[in-house]
């Protein structure tokens, strides 16, 4: 038995007074201190990346003679493969 009108869910919702999209409960913050803390986040992101990808260049999964370059610190981190696991 097919429906005569298949309902827009999205309008029945919007009787409701609910602010739509992500972190709807606080104001955006603009502080400088939030902007740094979510740079940080950013900058580790791509400090793992770059772990990895000097993890995988040792272990000879891949050739990348810059590597080394964009690993900061003398730490000797290795990153093990999630595969398989």
């Amino acid at each position: 038995m097919a429906a005569p009108q298949i309902p827009n869910l999205n309008t029945l919702r919007r009787g409701t007074g609910r602010p739509f999209g992500r972190g709807h409960g606080a104001p955006p913050s603009t502080s400088e201190e939030d902007h740094a803390a979510k740079d940080k986040i950013v900058q580790q992101t791509d400090q793992d990346a770059s772990v990895s990808r000097l993890s995988a260049v040792e272990l000879g999964y891949l050739d990348d003679p810059f590597a080394k370059l964009f690993v900061s610190g003398s730490s000797n981190q290795r990153r093990f493969p999630i595969i398989n696991r």
